[in-house]
C-alpha cells in the first residue's frame, strides 16, 4: 500500500510517498499525516475538509494554502 502525502503554503510546495508492505503500517501513517495536516490548519476560520476513508485534505480559501493525504 502507499500513503501519498501533498501540500503547498505560499511558496513551498513539497510531496512525500511512503510505500507499505502491510495495510494496517499504512493506515497508521495516513492518520498520523491527518492529525499532523489537522494541527497545521488549526485555527484558520475559511477552510474546506474533504474527510474520507482513503482521501484526508484540508484548502484554508482565505490564502490558497492546502494539503492532502491519500492511501492507495
Amino acid at each position: 500500500m502507499k500513503v501519498s502525502f501533498q501540500y503547498s503554503a505560499g511558496n513551498e510546495h513539497g510531496s512525500d510517498d511512503y510505500n507499505f508492505s502491510q495495510a494496517a503500517e499504512a493506515q497508521e501513517k495516513f492518520m498520523s499525516l491527518k492529525d499532523l495536516i489537522t494541527v497545521q490548519f488549526q485555527g484558520c476560520t475559511d477552510v474546506e475538509i474533504i474527510d474520507e476513508p482513503d482521501f484526508f485534505g484540508i484548502m484554508d480559501h482565505s490564502t490558497g494554502d492546502w494539503a492532502k493525504v491519500i492511501m492507495a
